[in-house]
């Protein structure tokens, strides 16, 4: 938009008509008038000096800041480390002195030892300075000035190791001057400190100038005496040399170490001064009435430009401050016909100041818009809306924080979803996900509006409660989220019955961390886990015991297997009716050289679920075919060994190979080992253990499901399993004799199992009166200390010789008449 009247054209018009009017002007007035102003305008200069300094300086600092923070972050390693950082900079130092006028530049390791600097640094200088900026994570600036200025910028760098390098860049202040130079108008800029008493100048030159500017500069201050250092800071002071007159100002710079620092900048006033002087004079020759009517005139006309210029400045700050309803109702507003036929440069100005505004607030509020969404994928799960970990950590510290405060407790609950995996291998990761959202409805529903259920990550949700002033009130929750659990969850026209363990930690502590709470309430989560269905458990420091001996068992385990520690103990398993030796039991024993023996329910739970676990059942394995071939090359070829398996190593892929390769390497026939496999670890998944459990029989192995009966679904899962043998519980043999239930079970299992051509071995046998029951129940081989305690392999011969004879295990065992009656 084009102004139709210019701001110009106005004045000389007016001029005119007061021309034409004034008669005369009193001098003395207009004179002390010019005097005044010229003295404003040098206090305005120095204000506006000292503004421009600060903004110039906090656009170079800010952008170095910026800047190097972006440069250091995007470390091509992927992880900051001092090397990491150190070769960055190395690769970047060319771009950075040409770019970035950097000339020097350290890196401090966390120890704030120097790790990487093209030159020496002056650490004495630093040292305050980097510990300020490794502890306050803060950047620091300094000044330093001695020959010459030099500014030191400290920038903190965070690495994932949590150590803390610091960054140090020095920057000369030749840009800043420059740009001094460049908006001022300044004829001469110097950076200079107040001299010592008896110097033959009041300044001295801290920076470096052309021999021409310095004589210059010396020229003009050698008509300035020492006291006027203070009058050039506040609001300049004009020298007139023989040569010309000049405004001198000083700009403090801050932050200082060492004397006081200015920026001296030097004006050419001359045709200024001049101009005044011939302003003077006119004003002198001028008659009184016609100054007085000529400043009455223009006072009337151009107050309305003053006024209007500055209620523009006034209101432009509120731009700064996204204040764009105040700016838009504080708007002078022109008439109509003003705006019609004589806008001028002001009235364009507001307009562009108003269509300014607007473009502004839209800006903000996209900008509003897209932070709204960012915050939402930094602080929320994509998958299920919920609160992600990083929304619940600050939530828990927050909560941590507030706990000071007031007398309620801070309660988190680890949940996880049991055998969620089974679904993700069985029906796809889609399916899952699916099942996950619904999860998260039901896991949000019971809670209140203030508590805060997120997604930890996998098939793991964490609940924080607040406002919690008792344990109870934390177990009723606990107990509504089972429950909305109970019921199956529809997906795809699938039903799924999911189950959860929550694990609860809860503190009182202010001073307790996230971390602390969320590694509680996961132990306490697992301790749940082992309930074998949906269950709770809240943290106690025993708990955390029971961990820390996990770990230490699992180091001593690890040392023991190194050190030969372990070793087996065979139990003999016989045919009942006969008493022929078929096999043994390989039973897995530790010897502590300190300890003395530990036994088995002592370190094999504690060590079940390890990856340990996995390495110590090869052993077993190798170990047992081990004993295979000597009890062969010694006249025992057709007794077997039964070896127990856990879920992990059954359902190991490199199972199958490492039997064979042991098979292969020891020479003796696969019909010899027998695997134990219990009847949860096969019902977990069914699929897949068939799987295992075909390509095993199909090298000629055997397999065995031990502990039947004490599961779930065992009968309609038994004829989908290509097992062996079954191994009927020994709580059912030991109760048999005086309970008839007990005794109808283990014949009718018996009789069941033998009509589909399986075996059965009975555990646990004890006493006579049990041998006897089993072997009227036609039941095919027995063990238990009735016919013998394990065996030690290092007394297994001894034993042999003393208790067989002829292949049959001699002893105080009944004698079954094979002629009796067996009908049961």
């Amino acid at each position: 938009m084009k102004p139709r009247l210019s701001f110009t054209t106005k004045v000389m018009i007016i001029l005119l008509l007061m021309m034409l009017t004034v008669s005369v002007v009193i001098t003395a007035i207009l004179i002390q008038q010019s005097k005044e102003t010229i003295k404003r305008q040098h206090f305005r200069v120095q204000v506006e000096n000292e503004r421009r300094y600060e903004l110039f300086t906090q656009e170079l600092n800010g952008r170095a800041i910026i800047w190097l923070e972006g440069f250091t972050s995007m470390s091509s390693t992927g992880q900051q480390t001092p090397t990491s950082l150190s070769a960055t900079l190395e690769g970047a130092k060319d771009y950075l002195r040409l770019n970035r006028q950097i000339k020097d530049f350290w890196l401090y390791d966390g120890e704030l030892t120097l790790y990487y600097g093209e030159q020496s640094a002056p650490t004495t200088l630093f040292y305050p300075y980097l510990e300020t900026t490794q502890r306050n994570l803060t950047t620091q600036f300094l000044l330093h000035c001695e020959a010459y200025c030099q500014q030191y910028l400290f920038v903190p760098v965070m690495t994932e190791s949590g150590a803390m390098p610091v960054i140090v860049i020095s920057t000369g202040l030749q840009e800043l001057l420059s740009m001094m130079g460049q908006t001022v108008g300044t004829k001469l800029l110097a950076l200079v400190q107040q001299s010592t008493p008896g110097s033959a100048l009041p300044l001295r030159f801290v920076s470096q100038l052309t021999d021409t500017n310095q004589r210059e500069i010396e020229a003009v201050l050698e008509n300035l005496g020492a006291a006027y250092i203070t009058e050039l800071v506040e609001k300049g002071h004009q020298v007139d040399t023989g040569k010309g007159s000049y405004l001198l100002n000083l700009i403090p710079m801050t932050p200082v170490r060492g004397k006081e620092t200015f920026i001296l900048l030097v004006q050419d006033i001359t045709s200024d001064v001049a101009r005044a002087k011939r302003y003077e004079k006119l004003v002198a020759g001028s008659a009184v009435g016609l100054f007085t009517l000529f400043s009455i005139l223009m006072y009337l006309f151009l107050n309305q430009y003053r006024y209007r210029l500055m209620d523009i400045s006034r209101r432009l700050p509120l731009l700064a401050q996204h204040r764009y309803q105040e700016f838009r109702h504080a708007t002078g507003i022109s008439g109509e016909w003003r705006q019609r036929y004589f806008r001028d440069e002001l009235d364009v100005l507001e307009s562009t100041a108003e269509d300014l505004a607007h473009q502004l607030e839209d800006i903000d509020s996209r900008m509003a818009i897209n932070t709204a969404q960012l915050e939402k994928m930094a602080m929320f799960d994509a998958l299920t809306g919920l609160p992600n970990r990083n929304m619940l950590t600050y939530q828990v510290e927050k909560q941590l924080a507030a706990a000071a405060r007031s007398e309620d407790i801070v309660a988190l609950m680890f949940l996880d979803l049991d055998d969620f995996k089974k679904v993700n291998d069985s029906h796809g990761h889609d399916v899952g996900d699916k099942l996950l959202k619904a999860a998260a409805l039901r896991i949000s529903a019971p809670i209140r509006d203030n508590d805060i259920a997120s997604r930890f990550g996998g098939d793991e949700f964490v609940v924080l409660l607040s406002q919690i002033g008792t344990r109870d009130q934390v177990e009723v929750v606990a107990k509504k989220l089972l429950s909305a659990f109970s019921t199956p969850i529809d997906v795809d026209d699938k039903q799924f019955y999911i189950t959860v363990s929550i694990g609860i930690a809860i503190t009182r502590q202010s001073q307790s961390s996230a971390v602390d709470l969320l590694r509680h309430a996961d132990i306490a989560m697992y301790e749940a886990k082992e309930r074998q269905g949906p269950s709770f458990r809240i943290y106690d420091s025993t708990m955390n015991l029971k961990v820390m001996r996990k770990v230490e068992l699992e180091s001593e385990a690890r040392i023991a297997l190194r050190d030969d520690q372990f070793y087996l103990a065979l139990q003999p398993q016989l045919e009942l009716r006969t008493r022929k030796l078929v096999g043994f039991e390989a039973l897995l024993r530790w010897e502590h050289p300190e300890k003395g023996p530990i036994a088995p329910n002592d370190f094999i739970p504690l060590l079940e679920h390890t990856l340990f676990m996995l390495e110590l059942d090869y052993w077993v394995i190798a170990r047992a075919t081990r004993l295979l071939r000597e009890m062969s090359a010694n006249g025992l070829a057709d007794v077997k060994m039964a070896i127990n398996l856990s879920s992990a190593h059954f359902l190991d892929p490199s199972l199958p190979e490492f039997l064979q390769q042991q098979i292969i390497e020891q020479r003796i026939a696969p019909s010899m080992i027998e695997l134990e496999l219990t009847e949860n670890v096969l019902v977990a998944d069914i699929s897949r253990a068939t799987h295992v459990m075909e390509q095993i029989k199909a090298m000629g192995c055997l397999i065995a499901i031990d502990d039947f009966g004490t599961g779930y679904s065992s009968l309609s899962y038994l004829k989908a399993l290509p097992a062996d043998y079954i191994k009927i519980d020994q709580s059912f043999i030991a109760g048999m004799v005086d309970n008839p239930d007990d005794r109808s079970i283990v014949y009718s299992t018996i009789t069941m199992v033998r009509n589909m051509g399986l075996k059965v071995i009975a555990e646990g046998l004890e006493i006579p009166a049990q041998y006897e029951l089993l072997c009227h129940f036609n039941c095919h081989q027995g063990q238990g200390y009735l016919i013998s305690k394990p065996i030690p392999e290092s007394e297994l011969w001894a034993t042999l010789n003393e208790k067989l004879a002829g292949g049959v295990w001699t002893g105080d065992l009944p004698v079954f008449d094979v002629s009796a009656d067996t009908s049961g």
